[in-house]
């Protein structure tokens, strides 16, 4: 079904070597030793700073086409855990936890924006100049604020899924560098003042962990082009099925989109595919984009005040002349993606060949750190303490794919991800001030 890889191997290229899923016999032996080894390895990694342990809460941020837990959907189905409950089950264990509700389609910019106000409450401003700039409103929705105490003395640990990968370090570069254009806008008399979100120097997150995040880009986006939007939209649109209920919030408000009441979702659909958003690189389209991605990591910094990790899956299996197929439990709506990636023939950092190994959506080199930044692989040097401004890149989870590592579906079960994500919360609670 699934397995993580061993961290005994060393990478090669731009990821770790992994392996054929095991027999079940295998696979439990290979699961409990991997278990126990990967324990103690954190807790040394940890221990050795000497002073450790904090008390400050995860946020989970959902990726492209995600929802949070305020729309129908979720009441169904979460985003994180799906038919269980990922927020709940880290809550009941004593790890304060919350999930996020940011747009699905928007851009890293306006998400990390909402994820700032969905935490310290209030309307969502998305810069004055940025708003300009792009043509939408200012103003979005309003928050009431999970984490209303947010600062520098009580601290978030940002998780973030695919796009949220991208989108919670936009928002620890804005925190801690503001932006000069925002910080230089000079209001009118009718017009508010820079958000506080603009302005810098706010060192409030303690650690980024990102999850199959689309860091340096997907193919996925760049090869479809044009026709990216119409698809993308389309699969989302499955998301609500009853046209009678909003089931999910696509959360374009900032560009005038909203559904009516009693409005066919068919028709909410297609206002959404004729918005100007994708004329223009404010979108979580372009964003997702190999181009937006190499962008965003020469703007955005790998912070030296916040503890990085990222966990990938790869969810192929050699193929014929050294290309990667999908493997038989990889959802079927990322097995077209995978497969493609698995053909993969851009000469990209590393070699064309190390980005074919993927997870149906993201290739196991764009999940692992943004190109160019600071990071070890976590099996180089398992004794060495964390240090802050440093990815701490995991292997490879091999038999995993971009859905099942959030959602219990076909690679993976509810147990699985509760372990998952008990073990990231209980290493991030462990995480020296």
């Amino acid at each position: 079904m699934y397995r993580i890889a061993s961290e005994k191997k060393k990478p090669t290229g731009n990821h770790a070597v992994t392996e054929a899923p095991p027999t079940k016999g295998q696979q439990a032996g290979a699961h409990s030793s991997h278990k126990n080894a990967e324990a103690k390895t954190q807790k040394s990694r940890v221990a050795a700073n000497g002073k450790s342990g904090n008390n400050f809460p995860n946020v989970l941020v959902h990726g492209f086409c995600g929802w949070g837990r305020e729309t129908l959907t979720s009441k169904i189905y979460r985003y994180f855990g799906g038919t269980g409950d990922i927020q709940e089950y880290l809550n009941n264990r004593g790890y304060q936890t919350f999930t996020a509700a940011v747009g699905p389609l928007s851009s890293n910019w306006d998400r990390a924006c909402e994820l700032y106000y969905f935490l310290k409450g209030g309307v969502v401003d998305y810069g004055a100049v940025h708003s300009a700039r792009y043509g939408h409103e200012r103003y979005g929705r309003s928050y009431p604020g999970v984490f209303p105490e947010w600062s520098e003395e009580h601290k978030v640990h940002l998780i973030g899924h695919s796009m949220g990968g991208p989108t919670i370090r936009t928002l620890v570069q804005l925190l801690e560098h503001g932006d000069p254009d925002e910080i230089a806008f000079a209001p009118s008399s009718r017009e508010a003042g820079t958000s506080e979100l603009f302005k810098g120097g706010k060192q409030w997150v303690h650690s980024i962990t990102s999850i199959a995040g689309v860091n340096n880009g997907t193919p996925v986006a760049d090869d479809l082009g044009e026709p990216m939007s119409d698809l993308l939209l389309s699969l989302a649109s499955l998301c609500g099925a009853d046209n009678r209920d909003l089931l999910f919030d696509f959360d374009l408000k900032q560009w005038g989109i909203h559904r009516e009441k009693g409005e066919d979702l068919v028709e909410y659909a297609k206002k959404i595919m004729l918005s100007k958003a994708w004329k223009t690189t404010d979108s979580a389209i372009y964003d997702l984009s190999f181009a937006a991605a190499r962008l965003q990591n020469i703007w955005v910094k790998t912070s030296p005040h916040t503890y990085y990790a990222s966990y990938c899956a790869d969810g192929t299996v050699p193929g014929l002349a050294d290309t990667r197929v999908p493997m038989s439990n990889m959802n079927p709506l990322l097995l077209g993606g995978g497969a493609a990636l698995g053909l993969n023939e851009r000469d990209l950092a590393g070699g064309f060949l190390n980005w074919r190994p993927n997870d149906g959506c993201v290739p196991v080199p764009s999940a692992q750190y943004p190109i160019g930044h600071a990071h070890e692989f976590v099996g180089d040097n398992p004794a060495h303490p964390p240090k802050k401004g440093v990815w701490y890149v995991h292997p490879p989870i091999a038999g995993v794919d971009h859905i099942g590592i959030v959602q219990p579906v076909g690679s993976t079960t509810l147990e699985w991800l509760e372990e998952f994500f008990g073990k990231i919360a209980a290493y991030n609670k462990a995480l020296p001030i």
